[in-house]
């Protein structure tokens, strides 16, 4: 093997054992908190609109929306066209990670949007995501209301 194979060799082997001790790291010293933040679905993160009508029900509008989500489990959910917020509080993981719990802790208004107007402070919301497209999913008894949110940054042909 030349000098020139060795050293190439040398930095793909050292490449992908530090990107196999990135992808194990210790959460044995994090608190319980900590750890349910790390479980966080990233796909989620980033600013939302939300499209003219509800998925289920489209004699409801929902156009005026738009989301904003954090990595750090922090969102807001407001009108774009007054710009009043909606929602705003924290997002978690429930207990077996497949829905969203939102909590509205921000102490001003609490406005849920059009479909969900009996949702409470801490409630559980389905939800499917994708790179540019986030689908919320509130239900209350044998109802539910699906807001279908594109990404900002999506490019157009992704946007319907």
């Amino acid at each position: 093997m030349t000098a020139k194979g060795v050293i190439l060799f040398t930095a793909t082997v050292g490449a992908l054992l530090l990107c196999s001790c990135a992808k194990n790291e210790d959460t044995s010293s994090l608190t319980e908190s900590q750890q349910e933040q790390s479980d966080f679905p990233r796909c989620i993160v980033g600013e939302w609109k939300c499209r003219e009508t509800p998925l289920d029900n489209s004699e409801l509008y929902s156009g005026y929306l738009s989301l904003i989500i954090r990595s750090d489990g922090n969102y807001l959910m407001y009108d774009a066209e007054a710009g009043n917020p909606c929602l705003k509080g924290t997002i978690e993981m429930d207990s077996d990670n497949l829905d969203l719990i939102f909590v509205d802790d921000s102490g001003v208004d609490f406005a849920p949007p059009a479909g969900w107007e009996n949702m409470s402070k801490k409630q559980e919301i389905g939800y499917f995501a994708d790179s540019y497209t986030l689908k919320l999913t509130y239900t209350d008894n044998d109802n539910s209301v699906t807001l279908v949110f594109d990404a900002v940054n999506a490019p157009n042909e992704v946007k319907n």
